[in-house]
This record gives C-alpha cells, structure tokens and sequence, in this order.
C-alpha cells in the first residue's frame, strides 16, 4: 500500500497473461458484427388505382367500341351498299384506337385464351391471316362462323387485322358490295365483329370491380390462382408491361418499316398500313403509356414525379409529331431521320420506368412479351 492506495505487482507471465486478455477482448470487440443502421422499406406502388382509373376505363372503351363495330357490320349487311362502307371503316378505326391504348398490357384476363393475339394478329410473319381469310370465304359452311366454333379458329382470322384486309384491302370494298363473296364477306365480317366484341366483353367482366372479379381478389390480397397468385408482383408487371409500350412501339411499328435505311424501307411492314393509320397506332400507344406513366407518378415525391412528367411529356410531343404513314417516311432521309429522333424520345421515356420509378418503389423489371425476340 502507498498514500493509502492499493498497488498489484503482477508477475511477468500474469502480465502477459491479463495483456492477452485484453488484446482478445479488443480484437473481439472489432470483429463483432456491427448492426447496421435499420434500412427503410421501398415505398411501395398501389396497384389498384391505376387498374381504377387507368386501365378499366380503357377496357370499357374497348368494349364500348366493339359493340359498336358488331351492331355497324349487322346494319351494313341487311343491305350493302356503298353509302354504309365509310361507317364500317369509321368503327374499325375506332375500335383499332380503343385497343391501341391496352395493347401492351399483358397481364390480367387478357393473357388467358389467347385473347391477346386473337384481338390483334400482329405481326405476321407468314401472311397467315390472308391465306386464313380466303380459306374460309371460298367455304361455303356457315356453321364455321357461327360464334362458339369461330371463336375456335386460327387467332390469324379472328381480330382486327383480319377485319382490316375485309375493308381495306385492294379490291375489298367492291366486294362486299357486288360479286359472288358478298354474303360470305359479310357474314365473316359480322363474325370477326362479333367476336372481338365478345373477347372485349370478357376481358371486362373478369376484371369486375373493387369487390368482384380479379379486381376484387387484387384489393382483398387473395390474389388470382391463375393470374396473380402473388399480389406483390402485380406492381412489377405493371411497370415492366409500362416498359414494354415503349419498346413495342419503337420494335414492331418504327424500327421493321425502317429497314437499314430509306432505300430500304419496309412500309407493307407498318401495322395498319392498309387503312392509312400506321402513324395513329404508335401515337395511341405511346399516350396511351405517357397517360399510365403520369399516373404511377403521382405515387412518387416531386423531384421524381418531375422527371417522370418529363419524360413522358417529351414522348406525348413527339407521338404527335408522328407522320400519319411510317411507310412513307421511312422511304425518305428527311422522314427516316425524323422517326430515328421519335425513337430516342421514346427511349428516354422507357428508361423513366427504370429510373427513377422502379427504383424508386424497389421493383426489379421482369422480362416482357418481346425480349429475345
């Protein structure tokens, strides 16, 4: 004891031995897992309003504009005559517009039944819908267009594209109006009408609302054994489809008709080109998509929102600077150097999707309908 403290005196080997100790407590301490600062959840996107005020509304124009293109093709049909052709081709164009604006969604009811293809055969790589189209007018059997047995034909004859060649093509008119085809040709019209009007009605119905239908599944969280048996995923098909309308666009409708350039342009490659609307197509999907992009935004503060209402006013713009033909801009360097810088708009706005919305809610984009294409 000194000054009334107490003093240890270890020997050299305790020394050594406390001073392990406290070098292995140390070393222990620096090894230790250190918890790392609580990581806050993405936020996370709601599904439900933009199938409420995004895509059922579109849907419901979609049927509301192939009932109408039914009930056209059966008043023609009473009594053909020239007069009633400029309606027929008025309600195909409306009812093409209507399915512009859902064409890229892929998941839900349309996915089911082929309901997709059978709406809209496109593109078609093989002429299928012209050979199919003939097959079935130079058949006499009427049982093959009654609705239960045409509604199991080949998805090339069933939609839209094949109604397009019935009124647009070289020489169809006429046909409908005078020639031994007339009854055929209107009564494989009426049914194709009759059938897109079906498959539109079904679409709906399934969806149902808030409390019936998938719609009613999605908001209670049971979710859809067949299309959405993972509730949580739906928000990731909804931005990878969003994605997708972009890529649609500039891969189906501009970049084929393009070719490697103007001496090389493909314009019979442009959807709708019988009837003049090729321009109309990608405009209607891209402001169509623009529509769902804003409204995802507003689940985002306003730094994102901003760029996200940007980018998708830029490709709202652009769309309607779209020329009515593609097929005959792109047969032009001044025409083909317009849709190359369309293109370029479209893509910032697909890349929107990516940032900053999915990362901004923590999606990862799957893969959609024309990856590896």
């Amino acid at each position: 004891m000194r000054d009334g403290r107490m003093f240890y005196r270890f020997s050299a080997p305790s020394r050594r031995a406390v001073l392990g100790l406290v070098r292995g407590l140390a070393l222990g301490l620096a090894l230790a897992p250190v918890a790392a600062p609580a990581r806050a959840a993405s936020p996370a996107l709601d599904p439900v309003p933009l199938i409420e005020t995004w895509l059922l509304p579109r849907y419901d124009a979609l049927v509301g504009a192939t009932r109408a293109q039914a009930s056209a093709w059966v008043t023609f049909c009473a009594k053909p005559e020239a007069a009633g052709l400029p309606a027929l081709k008025e309600a195909y164009g409306k009812a093409a517009d209507a399915w512009n604006a859902v064409e890229f969604v892929t998941f839900g009811p349309i996915s089911l039944s082929l309901r997709a293809d059978r709406i809209s055969f496109f593109p078609d790589r093989r002429n299928a819908i012209t050979r199919g189209l003939a097959e079935i007018i130079g058949d006499p059997d009427a049982g093959r267009l009654e609705p239960t047995r045409f509604a199991q034909s080949s998805a090339a004859v069933q939609g839209l594209p094949a109604l397009e060649r019935l009124l647009f093509e070289e020489g169809a008119a006429d046909a409908l109006l005078t020639g031994p085809e007339v009854a055929r040709r209107c009564a494989l019209g009426t049914a194709i009408a009759t059938n897109l009007a079906a498959i539109a009605g079904e679409i709906r119905t399934a969806w149902g609302d808030k409390t019936s239908g998938v719609l009613g599944a999605i908001v209670s969280g049971k979710g859809d054994p067949a299309l959405f048996p993972d509730v949580g995923a739906l928000p990731g098909m909804i931005l990878t489809d969003l994605s997708g309308a972009y890529q649609r666009v500039t891969d189906t409708k501009i970049l084929p008709v393009l070719g490697t350039g103007p001496s090389e342009a493909k314009p019979n490659l442009a959807d709708n080109w019988r009837s003049g609307r090729s321009g109309r197509v990608a405009a209607n999907m891209i402001k169509s998509a623009d529509a769902l992009l804003v409204a995802v935004g507003t689940q985002m503060p306003s730094r994102p929102q901003y760029v996200v209402n940007k980018a998708a006013t830029g490709a709202d713009a652009a769309a309607d600077r779209l020329p009515t033909d593609i097929g005959a801009a792109a047969a032009t360097a001044q025409g083909a150097s317009a849709l190359q810088a369309a293109i370029k708009t479209f893509k910032v706005a697909q890349a929107s999707v990516y940032k900053p919305v999915a990362s901004y809610f923590g999606i990862s984009l799957g893969f959609n309908a024309l990856d590896g294409d």
